[in-house]
């Protein structure tokens, strides 16, 4: 397990669950057992989803992936029944509840669960993946494998999932990091010798690293404003959500440029303006900061699991009243930060943090608190654009869900699919009361904008 991964479990606390949901909304019901037949067909082609997350003895290494002899998918598999009427609150508090539990650590580090009982004869699926198994990309690679373009798919045969007999004791694991540590210390030794025989690529790494140690000089001196999800989170989760369509984005770039990521975040910057205001908070001159994710996967990698991410921290334009300064402001931010690779520093970070020992890098993990990084976490993964179907049964929704932690006990996260952009929600459910609040204002803000691309008056 890279460190990078590996972060994500030492991140982790018993009250902070750092895995990845997305809530599947089915035009119809889908069998348990069907489930698993799809998931048996499918899974060998992901063999981490049959492997456990095994600790090194004296944090040697990070976690190894082994498999697990006894791996039963139905193990994975839940079915659950959503009480009457089975309308969305009932939907939103179930996934809420679940999204709270922690995965079994003694078991590969996923789970799906089946939410029969929506209303109009609909199924819910809930799936949720450990961030140390995947990232965003990774995870919409999952969805495309499990899902078909078409209701009813060429047959496949049935490979089945290979195991190791039994798993490596602690004397093996302990080897085995030794030899990866040795291996580290090597690759040290060869970077020195490279710096030696080729001076310019020396001197770019030293440039990097140069800013890169500006770049956390900042994030642990920089102030931010404290906002009522800024503190440490309570056991309890709430989850809401919304969707934009794909045409209304596409009217705004149209007339008023920029990117889709910059219309999400000024939709998100529009909502939390009118969120904040709606409880009281002065929001004039206010600037809020959001944790984004960048994805760093090529081509060739888009099938591999794993993280492969660095991050921006992106101002948020809470201040400005119209939507078409708040649009303008948030292209402009985003322009300069790209243009100067912003993301280079982190991921620079993240670069000499795989070349420490495994054991320092748990200690500060363990320790760490992403909370003075920024108000707030937002994603954006592209999906699938046409419809897909699960066992002949038609996705009309994936609802995405990010995790939130210590001191950024609010995330929004936005998954394309199918003509519209999904955003899911979640929040500390004692921080954060009434989310549905924060979606109505989300979809407020996007309107308003949306009527300011057709002509119509602002808001």
């Amino acid at each position: 397990m890279s460190a990078r991964d590996a972060g994500f479990l030492y991140l982790e606390r018993s009250h902070t669950q750092l895995h990845i949901g997305c809530v599947a909304i089915l035009d119809g019901t889908l069998r348990r057992e069907e489930l698993i037949a799809r998931i048996e067909e499918r899974l060998p082609r992901l063999r981490r989803y049959g492997q456990r997350a095994m600790r090194v003895p004296f944090s040697l290494g990070h976690p190894s992936w082994e498999d697990d002899p006894e791996f039963r998918i139905e193990h994975h598999v839940s079915r659950w029944g959503l009480p009457a009427p089975g309308g969305e609150g009932e939907l939103r508090e179930a996934v809420a509840r679940l999204l709270a539990q922690p995965l079994d650590r003694e078991r590969p580090l996923w789970e799906m669960h089946l939410l029969e009982g929506l209303a109009d004869g609909r199924t819910a699926l809930f799936q949720k993946v450990h961030h140390c198994m995947i990232d965003g990309m990774a995870g919409a690679q999952l969805l495309e494998t499990l899902l078909d373009p078409e209701p009813v798919p060429a047959p496949r045969g049935i490979i089945g999932l290979r195991y190791e007999p039994e798993l490596p004791d602690a004397r093996q694991r302990f080897a085995r990091a030794l030899g990866e540590e040795l291996a580290t210390r090597a690759r040290g030794v060869a970077s020195v010798w490279r710096a030696v025989t080729r001076p310019r690529a020396a001197s770019d790494t030293m440039r990097r690293l140069r800013d890169a140690a500006f770049s956390a000089l900042q994030l642990a001196t920089r102030e931010l404003p404290t906002l009522p999800w800024n503190a440490p989170l309570g056991p309890r989760r709430a989850v809401a959500f919304t969707r934009l369509p794909m045409r209304g984005v596409r009217a705004i770039r149209a007339r008023h440029g920029g990117s889709v990521n910059d219309v999400v975040l000024a939709v998100l910057a529009g909502g939390l303006k009118r969120f904040l205001e709606a409880y009281g908070r002065d929001t004039r001159g206010l600037e809020l900061t959001a944790l984004v994710p960048v994805s760093l996967r090529t081509a060739d990698q888009a099938a591999q699991l794993g993280n492969r991410i660095s991050a921006m921290l992106v101002p948020l334009a809470v201040d400005p009243t119209s939507e078409v300064a708040r649009l303008a402001a948030t292209r402009a931010a985003t322009d300069r930060l790209k243009g100067a690779g912003a993301w280079t520093g982190i991921d620079a970070l993240l670069e000499l943090v795989d070349g420490l020992p495994a054991s320092l890098v748990a200690s500060v993990g363990q320790r760490l608190s992403l909370g003075r990084l920024a108000n707030v976490i937002a994603t954006n993964v592209p999906g699938p654009k046409q419809t897909r179907w699960l066992c002949g049964v038609r996705a009309l929704e994936l609802r995405p869900l990010v995790p939130i932690a210590d001191g950024l006990g609010l995330g929004l996260a936005v998954f394309s699919y199918d003509g519209q952009l999904h955003i899911g929600l979640a929040a500390d459910a004692d921080l954060v009361p009434d989310l549905e609040k924060l979606e109505r204002s989300l979809e407020e803000a996007f309107a308003a904008l949306l009527g300011s691309a057709s002509g119509r008056a602002l808001a």
